[in-house]
């Protein structure tokens, strides 16, 4: 299944996860929690790009551009970009969400 068609099919859920984090955060905490609620879903999306040399950066990328393109629906907007550690313990500058 494609990832943009599980987040909208798994809407709700997406908003209950955005619910249980900070008034802020970021793209990381969502994907951490994300991953942790559909655990063997994450795996397949990574697992379909694991010839990619990116799977983790291309999965995050689309989930992230998710929530951009529907910040109304999800009731956040974008805050700034701050520093963040990724799955590999590595900082990145990532995006950070406010909750509206």
């Amino acid at each position: 299944m494609d990832i943009n068609d599980f987040l909208k099919l798994h809407q709700t859920d997406v908003s209950v996860i955005i619910s249980k984090l900070g008034d802020e955060f970021s793209s990381h905490d969502f994907i951490e929690e994300f991953s942790k609620n559909f655990e063997e879903e994450y795996i397949e999306m990574l697992y379909v790009r694991k010839n990619s040399g990116s799977a983790f950066q291309t999965v995050h990328s689309i989930i992230a551009k998710y929530l951009s393109i529907n910040m109304a629906l999800l009731a956040i907007s974008k805050s700034t970009k701050k520093a963040s550690e990724n799955v590999f313990g590595n900082v990145d500058c990532i995006q950070w969400w406010i909750k509206i």
